[in-house]
């Protein structure tokens, strides 16, 4: 009888265990896991608000707006910098510009404003609109996974279109990561060297799997 008895139990164990494991490899089938960020990768935000979905990248408005800026050497000449610069670079979405800001630091970077203003009429995404075809995937074709993260803000009302889209992103080799929150727009920006770190650097992603 005791031998019959730990047979048994053994039996329970070993089908105890293959159940558990069949169904931890049918929940890694389900999950998306988002890769780690390149050390020297840039943030690219993803606006998912209103149901809908936007890429806003700074990186190349901002290379355009600062360019010649590594010249200025005081106040003065920041507030002449803006004046004298009256570029507004667009994409699909925004409209990009800066302004002077006196503030007290001694960061001449640190006095200039980046201004982010929605395009009229410029809508998003909606999540029947996701596909290979969709003008997120090719935003995302233009990026490199190597070159950039993904961060993105979403609302209350746009966690489905955000599942979609950040599983685009993460099927095409993209770290990625997410916060709850709602950008309001104009967007306004302070700029200095820390600013700009934390607008584009890799601060932090969270690779949370989604079902």
């Amino acid at each position: 009888m005791d031998i019959l008895s730990c047979l048994v139990g053994v039996m329970l164990f070993l089908v105890i265990y293959t159940v558990l494991q069949l169904g931890s490899a049918a929940y890694q089938s389900e999950v998306v896991v988002s890769a780690e960020p390149a050390p020297t990768s840039q943030r690219v935000l993803v606006l998912c608000s209103g149901g809908t979905v936007r890429v806003l990248d700074v990186r190349s408005p901002l290379d355009q707006l600062l360019s010649g800026f590594e010249i200025v050497q005081s106040v003065a000449e920041v507030q002449l910098f803006v004046e004298a610069n009256s570029e507004t670079p667009t994409d699909r979405y925004f409209r990009y510009s800066l302004s002077y800001a006196p503030r007290s630091t001694t960061e001449l970077l640190g006095m200039l404003d980046l201004h982010v203003e929605q395009r009229p009429g410029a809508t998003g995404e909606h999540l029947d609109q996701l596909d290979d075809r969709s003008r997120y995937a090719e935003a995302l074709d233009g990026l490199s996974p190597n070159d950039v993260w993904l961060s993105f803000a979403v609302d209350t009302a746009s966690v489905d279109v955000f599942r979609r889209a950040r599983e685009m992103a993460i099927g095409r080799g993209f770290a990625t990561g997410f916060d709850q929150l709602t950008l309001s727009f104009p967007l306004t920006l302070p700029l200095s060297d820390n600013d700009l770190n934390d607008l584009l650097g890799t601060l932090s992603t969270l690779s949370k799997p989604l079902r």
